[in-house]
């Protein structure tokens, strides 16, 4: 299909200006009315013959209910039928503590893809779940404006609902609230709409998805659910050191590591970024502890490894998977998060550092880390694990493995999340975080069927 980058011009009604070329190549001819849709509106324009490139009127953007923007994509959809877009919508919640457009903790990020999305002369803007309107079928969002003094600008608009939706929002709160999930169940059942990265991981039921595959079975540690304190007692003198976590928890939060002492029941848990250690001496106390630490929310019991340590810290390697503009699983980034000296998580949020795989494990081993054995087995198990999840669970764009490796040099999946921070890029590799930043546009412009082919000038 013909795949073409249009400006705009200030005709106030509704038209397609085409070169000669452009009008062969979508096999239309001056004077002929077509169908031009944007997301999930349509209207008709007038085909006009232009010696001048390729444009739209602002009176067609007008009437597909768009933003004056300077470029957009054009393609054909079929015989006398155009479509102006990608529309791509970022879903977020609404931080109260922001005062300035996009009223969001992820600002400079939504400010990122947004800027990405109109190099590419993509259109997309970012909404909360009280932006749309179910009856009209309209969204209140943002996109990011060039004004007439060259800068960018949060704008506000009313748009037609998108052709993508980019769940982005970051709180396992928001996503329980009865109108996100009526929001988010409308736009699943759209039928034009393609919707990715639908919702946070429940851990028992990642790891119950996962270890039905024998490649990966190997690499999970194992996983029971907590029934409560006699469980984990069988537990802990099966495995000597387990780890206690929260289901529905992220970001390392509500986890409690337990280890069996001559003296009692041993636990390490997080304080924002302060490690708490104690001692539970008697039965009484292991279970009354327990009890109050869970307040009978659901958690996984998971067993503890032996792993490898940098400098006497404790590391994770977070593997970034993504999917590109074609469609397919790639790995953009693979860093390391090195936890802070006495501290049992490597999480950024919990004071890890981020750092490079090249430089931690040429210290660590005499390998090269992209002909390791290890890198060699983290790949397949990070993609297999990719694809696992998203046949089961719905489309996603991206996920985040936090891969730990144990004093033998085998591999094991610790944690997968759904909704990936970009916070764990090392400085000197920014160009990682980028890159991380484009894909999701692109694999978004796949979905709606704005890819353009390989080595396609769209100019």
């Amino acid at each position: 299909m013909p795949l073409i980058s249009i400006s705009s011009t200030e005709e106030s009604s509704p038209k397609i200006m085409l070169t000669c070329e452009e009008m062969e190549r979508f096999v239309v001819k001056p004077g002929d009315i077509v169908a031009v849709w944007a997301g999930s509106t349509v209207t008709e324009a007038e085909i006009v013959s232009s010696q001048t490139g390729n444009h739209i009127s602002i009176g067609t953007l007008r009437a597909l209910g768009l933003p004056r923007v300077k470029f957009i994509m054009l393609k054909k959809e079929s015989s006398l039928s155009l479509q102006v877009g990608p529309l791509v919508g970022i879903m977020v919640s609404r931080g109260k503590k922001y005062k300035h457009p996009p009223y969001s903790s992820q600002g400079k990020l939504l400010y990122n893809f947004l800027d990405y999305s109109n190099h590419v002369n993509y259109l997309t803007y970012v909404f909360t779940p009280e932006g749309v309107d179910i009856v009209n079928r309209t969204i209140s969002g943002f996109f990011l404006d060039t004004g007439s003094d060259g800068q960018s600008h949060w704008r506000k608009h009313k748009f037609p609902l998108p052709d993508v939706v980019y769940n982005r929002i970051l709180y396992r709160s928001i996503e329980r609230k009865k109108l996100t999930k009526q929001i988010t169940s409308f736009l699943l059942d759209s039928t034009n709409i393609k919707y990715f990265n639908p919702k946070f991981l429940n851990k028992w039921e990642t790891n119950t998805i996962l270890s039905q595959n024998p490649k990966l079975s190997a690499h999970l540690p194992v996983t029971k659910k907590y029934e409560g304190p006699g469980e984990m007692v069988n537990f802990l003198a099966e495995f000597k050191t387990v780890y206690l976590k929260p289901v529905h928890g992220s970001l390392g939060k509500g986890i409690l590591r337990l280890s069996l002492q001559p003296d009692g029941y041993a636990y390490t848990h997080r304080e924002g970024k302060k490690t708490v250690t104690g001692i539970w001496h008697t039965p009484d106390e292991f279970g009354s502890g327990l009890k109050k630490y869970t307040y009978d929310k659901p958690y996984i019991m998971q067993q503890g490894l032996d792993l490898l340590k940098y400098r006497g810290r404790v590391f994770d390697i977070r593997v970034l998977m993504q999917k590109n503009g074609e469609g397919r699983w790639v790995d953009t980034a693979i860093v390391v998060r090195v936890g802070p000296e006495g501290g049992i998580f490597p999480n950024v949020a919990a004071g890890g550092e981020p750092k490079s795989i090249e430089s931690i494990w040429s210290e660590l081993t005499s390998e090269d880390w992209l002909t390791s054995r290890t890198y060699l087995l983290t790949k397949p198990v990070c993609l297999i694990s990719a694809d696992m999840l998203e046949n089961s669970l719905g489309t996603f764009a991206e996920i985040g493995l936090d891969i730990g490796v144990d004093v033998s040099g085998n591999v094991w999946i610790i944690e997968i999340n759904s909704k990936p921070s970009r916070k764990v890029f090392p400085k000197d590799q920014l160009h990682l975080r980028r890159t991380s930043i484009k894909l999701p546009i692109d694999f978004a412009a796949y979905l709606a069927g704005f890819a353009p082919d390989k080595g396609q000038n769209l100019s």
